[in-house]
């Protein structure tokens, strides 16, 4: 989108604007499939919160990540992330779907705020759900941040629970790797960047492949995130990832479409 929502908008503006959008129906959600490398199938899904600014135009979280400092709205927009994530979940076991778990990302605040575990929980169980197949994803800067005491408790309250938990954007800081000292995590997505710095710069490299062998040490799932060539595809395989997601293996796409391009992608995979 050029310079996001964020440069382009004064704050109070793009929040009362967001606000607005909420009301009437213009965030949207779109699920994006988490391959399995090895049983070469969908492993489980993502879902990723999309605004309709304009027809045909829809923005991603980062260009408005702004408006998630004030705290009622990020809220909101929270319920209204895990609202909509868990009733299509439970239309697609209903249809007879299965979509394995479904991950979810929680900002810090949105873990800190209130009893995080205990509402998710009776959201779950109004839907008819188990909380284990959702998965609630963390970023690693969220246990170096201000929050980083609350955090942790918050996560030891939803893994006591039941709920799957997963760290995204790992980079092996000193604050991530007691993050996954202290916490259950059940998978570990490697950051972005130093997936893209490890096609070309040796150290990286290294790193990442240690990175994985630790994850695996711990009994996590090791997720390569943001996929979006060949080149990127075959060092995730080479490397030794558990799973890859990405706009290479599948673009995010609309619940009704989600169905059947995971049936696509498994028979692709099961004739590979």
């Amino acid at each position: 989108m050029g310079s996001s929502l964020d440069s382009s908008l004064d704050h109070v503006v793009l929040v009362n604007n967001a606000k607005r959008a909420l009301e009437r129906g213009r965030f949207e959600l779109t699920y994006q499939p988490i391959y399995s490398v090895d049983n070469r199938e969908v492993d489980s899904v993502e879902t990723l919160l999309r605004w309709r600014v304009a027809p045909g135009r829809l923005a991603v979280a980062q260009d408005f990540r702004s408006v998630f400092r004030d705290p009622m709205l990020s809220l909101s927009i929270r319920d209204f992330v895990l609202s909509t994530t868990l009733r299509q979940a439970a239309r697609w076991r209903a249809e007879g779907h299965d979509m394995g778990r479904i991950s979810v990302n929680a900002t810090a605040f949105d873990l800190c705020a209130g009893d995080f575990a205990l509402r998710l929980t009776d959201m779950v169980q109004g839907f008819g759900l188990a909380p284990d197949m959702l998965e609630i994803e963390v970023a690693e800067p969220a246990f170096y941040g201000p929050l980083a005491k609350p955090v942790s408790l918050a996560l030891e309250a939803l893994h006591y629970c039941g709920f799957s938990l997963a760290m995204d954007n790992f980079g092996a800081t000193h604050a991530g790797l007691a993050a996954l000292r202290n916490h259950s995590f059940r998978r570990l997505k490697i950051d972005h960047s130093l997936m893209r710095s490890a096609l070309t710069n040796a150290v990286d490299k290294a790193i990442v492949r240690h990175v994985i062998a630790l994850g695996h040490d711990l009994g996590m799932i090791v997720t390569a995130a943001g996929v979006e060539n060949e080149d990127q595809m075959e060092i995730a395989v080479q490397l030794g990832f558990d799973s890859v997601q990405g706009f290479f293996v599948c673009v995010p796409k609309e619940a009704e479409l989600l169905p059947r391009v995971c049936h696509v992608l498994n028979l692709q995979g099961r004739s590979a």
